[in-house]
């Protein structure tokens, strides 16, 4: 180096004085970096985390530090929580007990707590959890299970509703305290984080349903739990820890409110997509660290290991516990019956199966199940179908009734024999009859309608690619295309060894799993999981399938309900094999999705109740809870206009942002010198991305799908829209003067507080006439 220098000052004297003074420079930089690693770099990330967090424009008491070092933040984060959850508590709980009448959909999920306590079996198209949680405050209540539920009618005395409202309610009320902590968790200043609770306290949606017996403010609970891990484990994975004992932990709280979250409602699923699609992008953080051996293969294979089992592991053996528990306490006969498979409802007390004689023969009254995706029975009707061959409807059914009973009749051969089994006989006179075996040729008729069972080569309804299936002629004009053969694929063994010796070549009830094949098509009836529109009452679809794996359960069926007079009972009562307690929670899951997917919008009919999704984010329309006679109280489903119209705007505002920040960026205006580490960039993640993208997650879903949709569905869109304005807000006033700032807090504080505070006879119930409440309609669509 001091050969360079003199060689330089052979040129230029004052040049080489410049160089002597870089070259010391240079010097110094490298003996303060020498002993810098990577390491060191990895620990002190959250310290930069917390720093650039800080507005350099306001001052450090403005801000919530990232940490607990300073008592004061502490004590002032635990007032405020304590403050802010009282009054959430207060506008929750205010007169809960007004209507001492089922309002809205207390009639579906008080009717469900009501099957728990009594032990009924239901069926339903949510998961379980929120309603276990239901029949457990009604059990804590005293309730003894025996009110209906139904809409409008009042609650006797000896039920405590109140208990039950508000044990519902304490869900709503701690989405206030998680919300807030959150939003310290994410870095928000104090301000801003008041401005996100107050939202959270006053956004009318929830708070008006977390006032009722339903599973929405469960839903809205487990939702926030979700997002407030979300944000934990993002900041231990700037701080390195995401494999330390802390780190693991919050990795499994966040599975437990996963497994939580869609155990009480399917839609669950959306914020789990949001936790799923961060795991990829932490993952993505750690492969690149491996490639760059920064980090082993141990370790991030061990990353993988704890995601696996934390985040997909344990929420499914939650989401597992949870049927589990509705199968064991629901051991007794019910309304939904004819939605399980009949092992399960033969292992119910008292149920209603006529197993009748053990042997099926020809002449006999059965009722089939299918063990397909629509778990139900086969049903027809005098209805017929709109087009193909406009003859009679064939569906499966989930509930009991005379269009589900066919009779079994001989083959057409016989038939043209003048041998029938199904007729009448006349004095005197004896009907041939004999078992139905493996292989035998059969027809089934109607026994309501008395058509045939019949299918041809015309496209089915819905599956286009299949044939369709009816019931047709009868069975003096019958033809080839009634004829079925039958296909024993399992005979069940039942426990009691009285039984042990029936046949295997026959076909007996409940025990018997078979296929029927058509004769002529060689397809096999068979259920799609789709349901029939409007015009087939949202009934099963059956087709006839070509399936060439005996193992395709969707053409499997077995006999339910076996009547036959003229045959003896056995000895002793039937004991059914043990249900299996996996088919029996897949054919459920299918269950419940077939009948979700059944929820469409009826054009021929006007449901005054619902909503389009684009009308929520501008509150075009309410919802009315209840009865609207000037003897009624009234309660109106109506977002605080300043939280939604202002979360709407904001989050158009967010989108024009992050279009800025990323022009800005590929023009290299800004740069993130830490690259997807760079703590400026976590910031944006955390406080707007994640939110907005959760938010983008709990809304599409209902434009993309085709069910009827209502108000209460955007609640947990509308959180995250929450926290997207207060990120929004934050950075458009973060220049500015303090005193400007919290002048502008202010007032947004003020208008939150007075709006709902101006409408809060929509959440707390209006008595009298409703034209006394006109004022308040702030657009003309709203229904006052």
């Amino acid at each position: 180096m001091a050969s360079g220098a003199a060689l330089y000052a052979t040129s230029d004297g004052l040049k080489r004085r410049n160089f002597g003074r870089e070259d010391s420079e240079i010097e110094d930089i490298i003996s303060k970096t020498s002993s810098l690693n990577l390491a060191d770099r990895k620990m002190k990330f959250s310290d930069i985390w917390a720093t650039t967090n800080e507005n350099p424009e306001s001052s450090s008491s403005d801000h919530i530090a990232a940490g607990q070092g300073n008592s004061r933040y502490g004590l002032f984060n635990w007032s405020s929580i304590i403050i802010l959850t009282a009054i959430s508590a207060f506008v929750r709980l205010y007169q809960i007990s007004k209507t001492n009448y089922v309002v809205w959909d207390e009639a579906h999920f008080g009717k469900f707590g009501s099957h728990y306590i009594q032990h009924e079996y239901y069926f339903d198209v949510h998961p379980p959890l929120g309603k276990l949680l239901v029949g457990l405050s009604g059990y804590l209540a005293g309730y003894d299970g025996s009110f209906a539920f139904e809409s409008g009618h009042h609650f006797p005395e000896t039920l405590n509703f109140q208990f039950m409202r508000t044990f519902n309610a304490f869900f709503g009320i701690l989405c206030t305290p998680i919300a807030y902590q959150t939003a310290v968790l994410s870095g928000f200043s104090k301000p801003t984080v008041w401005l996100i609770t107050l939202s959270v306290v006053f956004e009318m949606i929830s708070l008006t349903l977390a006032k009722f017996i339903l599973l929405d403010s469960m839903l809205l609970f487990f939702t926030v739990t979700t997002f407030y891990c979300l944000v934990k484990l993002h900041k231990l994975r700037l701080e390195s820890q995401s494999l330390s004992k802390r780190g693991l932990l919050w990795l499994a709280i966040t599975g437990v409110s996963i497994g939580c979250v869609c155990s009480v409602k399917w839609v669950g699923l959306f914020i789990t997509c949001v936790v799923g699609l961060y795991t990829i992008f932490d993952l993505y953080i750690k492969y690149c660290e491996f490639e760059t051996n920064q980090t082993s293969f141990s370790t991030y294979f061990k990353h993988w290991i704890a995601r696996i089992f934390t985040l997909i592991l344990i929420p499914f053996t939650i989401y597992l516990a949870c049927f589990k528990i509705h199968f064991m306490v629901l051991n007794k006969s019910g309304s939904g019956d004819g939605s399980v498979s009949s092992l399960l409802q033969a292992s119910f007390e008292n149920n209603s199966i006529e197993g009748g004689p053990r042997t099926v023969r020809y002449g006999s009254m059965v009722t089939m199940r299918s063990h397909g995706l629509s778990p139900n029975l086969l049903h027809s009707h005098p209805s017929r179908y709109p087009e193909g061959s406009l003859q009679q409807q064939v569906t499966t059914y989930g509930y009991k009734d005379n269009n589900n009973e066919f009779l079994i009749e001989f083959d057409l051969e016989s038939g043209n024999n003048g041998e029938f089994a199904t007729y009448e006989p006349l004095e005197g006179e004896n009907i041939t009859t004999r078992p139905l075996l493996d292989g035998d040729i059969v027809r089934f008729v109607h026994k309501d309608t008395g058509c045939l069972l019949h299918s041809h080569a015309i496209p089915a309804a819905i599956s286009k690619s299949q044939n369709e299936v009816s019931c047709y002629s009868s069975l003096e004009a019958s033809d080839p295309k009634d004829e079925w053969i039958l296909e024993i694929q399992v005979q069940e063994e039942s426990p009691d060894s009285f039984f042990a010796n029936e046949s295997k070549d026959e076909v007996h009830p409940i025990s018997t799993n078979f296929r029927l094949k058509h004769r002529v098509l060689g397809c096999y009836l068979a259920t799609s999981g789709y349901s029939y529109p409007a015009w087939g009452f949202g009934q099963g679809e059956v087709i006839c399938k070509h399936s060439f794996v005996g193992a395709d359960k969707t053409t499997w069926w077995n006999v339910e309900d076996h009547v036959n007079p003229s045959l003896e009972l056995p000895e002793k009562a039937y004991m059914a094999p043990k249900p299996k307690f996996w088919k029996e929670f897949i054919m459920l899951n299918y269950a419940m999705m077939s009948s979700n997917n059944a929820l469409l919008p009826d054009p021929d009919r006007f449901d005054k109740l619902s909503s389009e999704w684009w009308q929520w984010p501008i509150l075009q329309i309410g919802l009315r809870m209840c009865s609207w006679t000037s003897t009624d109280v009234k309660y109106f489903l109506m977002g605080n206009p300043v939280v939604t119209w202002g979360s709407t705007a904001l989050i158009g505002c967010f989108v024009i942002y992050t279009i800025v920040l990323l022009w800005l960026w590929q023009r290299q205006r800004i740069v993130y010198h830490g690259g997807i580490l760079d703590s400026v960039f976590n910031q944006y993640l955390i406080q707007g991305l994640a939110p907005f993208v959760a938010w983008l997650f709990n809304y599409y879903p209902f434009i993309a799908m085709g069910r009827v949709t209502y108000l209460h569905h955007y609640a947990p869109a509308l959180y995250f829209g929450i926290f997207v304005s207060g990120f929004v807000i934050e950075q458009a006033l973060k220049k500015l003067p303090k005193l400007i700032r919290l002048i502008s807090y202010a007032v947004l504080y003020a208008g939150i507080i007075g709006m709902f505070y101006y409408l809060k006879d929509f959440s707390f119930g209006m008595e009298g006439p409703s034209i006394n409440f006109q004022h308040l309609k702030l657009l003309e669509t709203w229904m006052v």
